[in-house]
């Protein structure tokens, strides 16, 4: 298991894009432009003296790790220069018990707490992103030092959570969950590096993910619980450990680590989801955390950290089942739910998208910041996957790709199209080789027809990929064409919680219909107020919510125009977004 897809070439062109290059121009070039930026200045010893570092020490191992798949794809000197004298500053402040944080000495995780006290806090948290991003620096650069330096870290953790014996879950909050979510890093340096110490670790934290009182993860999911009623539903966390049990899954074989994570992914997507693709909660609880009962309202929040994670956990779950169902997922974010939280200066992200209310921005330290950075550049990664002969194309997209086959061969070509703005895409060949090429059928296409050099042809389906056994000669073009009309997605919101809601017992059981609108993978919306503290909903009868047609990426509903939310950045306009239109039956 490799913790970065690294290809001979691969270049993504339209709107996917336009993101990667402006990411790239943006918060990767310009948040950490050296060591002598604030992110990392705030692992100095004169940084952590003043102990206030806190959580914000994530950013560093999150750029690191983005960083380096950066220059995986690009190759770009600049970037790597900035990469390794970044990676070596950081690595002249690890300690010798290998700290490599920015807590103060009497602050950090390996302190050991009083009996009745949790040592709560991020310095865990920090030191595994820490861990992860320097796994990665070691991957792209071939550079030993890097991985020794991520080793000495999970050294001090074996000599904390396995030796002494502390807690791991005690160091963290959200249930234990920022402390187990370590598994999903050890993870990764267990991919490159396989270690005794690190695979005592692994097991530890998914250990403790069960015996923490309260939490229970793998237990509770495994029995098909939902994931609201796991630890304190708290979403990012949660989905960092569901990627960390996936990973080790591959690495160690236990199938009750899968069935958990498959049953956790199924209540998310059955409840828990938006239709732009981001895990949700805030209407009656914090807005990071799941909706317990399954509770619908318009007002639905997602966090863009959780949609990073989220993005991670079905490329876990594609990586070991080949399964297009979860491509089908990564590809509703990353139109969805991931561009628009974006802002087209590449730089500038959005903390909480609304489904209908207010986004929350945040600042240059927030946490979503740095997610949404990786999440932009993991795009490279998710766009095709290989397998013995088989390319597997998981989000179309214009590209240009070289794929290293089995046996060292490659199948080169290139996706030409205005997709996902037109419901037809061409593969290009342009090197001749015997391969299959599979295509993962979105969620919301049902039938999809094939044709090679203009003549029709069949695909034989697998795993919810559409395959195409061929020996390709340069020049031969497959044009695939999907179904891209209006789509209507309907959802009721039923008042049934007399103490949770405070209503009176006359308006129990009373019921609201709600519909979006989509049209191929794209979801509409609208720069229209209406929040939860100020209700104001777009309103259709049944009659016109079932004749609304989208036309040229466009309708209006009394007067409010909806586009694509990919075509709606923040920081642009409003910060009012509107999704769900009431529907009066």
């Amino acid at each position: 298991m490799n913790i970065l897809s690294i290809f001979l070439s691969v270049v993504v062109g339209g709107l996917l894009g336009g993101a990667v290059d402006s990411n790239y121009q943006g918060r990767i070039s310009q948040f950490v432009a050296g060591p002598q930026s604030a992110a990392i200045e705030t692992f100095s010893p004169e940084q952590q003296a003043l102990g206030k570092g806190g959580w914000r020490g994530e950013h560093a191992g999150k750029w690191l790790y983005a960083a380096s798949l950066s220059y995986a794809r690009t190759g770009d000197e600049t970037i790597g220069r900035q990469l390794t004298e970044v990676a070596d500053r950081l690595l002249q402040w690890q300690e010798g018990n290998g700290y490599l944080g920015c807590y103060r000495t009497d602050k950090r995780y390996y302190v050991r707490p009083s009996e009745e006290a949790m040592n709560v806090g991020w310095d865990v948290w920090i030191n595994t992103y820490m861990l992860k991003g320097l796994c990665a620096v070691a991957q792209v650069t071939g550079q030993e030092k890097y991985l020794d330096a991520a080793e000495r870290i999970a050294d001090l953790m074996y000599e904390t959570f396995i030796v002494q014996d502390l807690k791991i879950a005690q160091t963290g909050e959200h249930s234990g969950m920022v402390g187990t979510g370590s598994v999903e890093p050890l993870c990764d340096l267990y991919a490159l590096r396989p270690t005794p110490k690190v695979k005592a670790l692994i097991l530890r934290c998914i250990e403790e993910m069960d015996t923490t009182p309260g939490l229970g993860l793998v237990d509770r999911l495994s029995k098909g619980m939902d994931v609201a009623l796991v630890g304190n539903a708290k979403i990012y966390e949660m989905l960092r450990n569901l990627t960390g049990l996936a990973k080790a899954y591959s690495l160690l074989g236990e199938k009750t680590w899968l069935e958990a994570c498959l049953n956790g992914w199924t209540s998310i997507v059955n409840d828990h989801l938006t239709p732009l693709g981001g895990p949700w909660g805030g209407v009656n609880l914090c807005q990071e955390v799941f909706n317990r009962d399954c509770c619908f309202a318009p007002w639905q929040v997602t966090e863009t950290c959780s949609v990073m994670e989220w993005m991670h956990l079905n490329k876990a779950l594609l990586d070991i089942t080949g399964e297009a169902r979860f491509a089908a997922e990564l590809e509703k974010s990353v139109y969805n739910a991931l561009m628009a939280a974006r802002a087209t200066d590449g730089l500038r992200w959005i903390y909480y998208v609304r489904t209908n209310g207010v986004y929350g921005r945040g600042n240059e330290w927030s946490c979503c910041w740095s997610s949404g950075m990786i999440a932009v550049e993991d795009i490279v990664n998710y766009l095709y996957t290989t397998s013995g002969k088989t390319v597997y194309a998981n989000i179309l997209s214009p590209s240009t790709a070289e794929l290293t086959l089995e046996n060292g061969k490659k199948a080169a070509f290139r996706q030409e199209g205005n997709y996902p703005f037109e419901g037809r895409t061409s593969f290009v060949i342009t090197e001749e080789g015997s391969w299959t090429l599979a295509i993962a059928r979105p969620g919301w296409a049902e039938n999809l027809s094939f044709e090679l050099n203009g003549n029709p042809v069949q695909a034989k389906e697998s795993k919810g990929y559409l395959c195409i056994k061929r020996d390709w000669k340069a020049g031969d073009r497959l044009t695939v064409t999907l179904p891209y009309g209006t789509r209507r997605i309907e959802r009721v919101r039923e008042y049934a919680h007399e103490t949770r809601w405070g209503f009176n017992a006359w308006y129990l059981g009373h019921r609201e219909h709600y519909v979006c609108y989509a049209q191929g993978p794209l979801v509409y919306l609208a720069d229209y107020a209406d929040a939860v503290d100020k209700p104001n909903p777009l309103s259709l009868s049944r009659k016109e919510a079932e004749a609304l047609q989208i036309e040229a990426h466009r309708f209006s509903v009394n007067g409010t125009e909806f586009r694509p939310a990919c075509q709606m950045p923040p920081y642009e306009g409003t910060d009012f977004r509107t999704l769900w239109i009431q529907v009066n039956n």
